[in-house]
């Protein structure tokens, strides 16, 4: 690495925080995990973001529909979360962020190509999980 490139490196890891690109949106490495909870009846999306006014879920699930499935944040704390009715399948999935940013699980290790040059999350409910779904 030359020292402009160093520089720049320097520079941009300097500025990260300010553009609200932290560490806490990054993916994790695939295969990690996290993600929604499996709970009876479906899964529990969780996202943390203490500057968004609204969280959507989007998905396979409700045909990608940014204003169908609001998440709460009930305390104003900026944990978001929805619990959301699925049988067992495999799904893709994002949160979509004010209405205009759509971004993939920063928790969720599993994801693929969306199509768009960005990534999908996936979440896969076995068919195992008691209750099944409801949609």
């Amino acid at each position: 690495m030359n020292r402009l490139s160093a520089v720049m490196v320097v520079i941009v890891a300097a500025m990260a925080p300010l553009c609200g690109c932290s560490s806490t949106h990054r993916l994790p490495p695939p295969g990690s995990g996290g993600g929604p909870e499996l709970v009876a009846g479906g899964a529990i999306f969780r996202y943390a973001n203490k500057d968004a006014r609204s969280v959507h879920v989007v998905g396979d699930f409700n045909d990608w529909n940014p204003t169908s499935d609001p998440m709460i944040d009930e305390n104003g704390d900026g944990q978001w979360t929805l619990f959301y009715p699925l049988e067992p399948g495999r799904y893709a999935y994002k949160f979509v962020i004010d209405g205009t940013r759509w971004i993939p699980d920063p928790t969720n290790g599993n994801h693929e190509p969306d199509g768009f040059d960005g990534r999908n999350s996936v979440v896969i409910i076995p068919t195992g999980v008691p209750g099944g779904g409801m949609r």
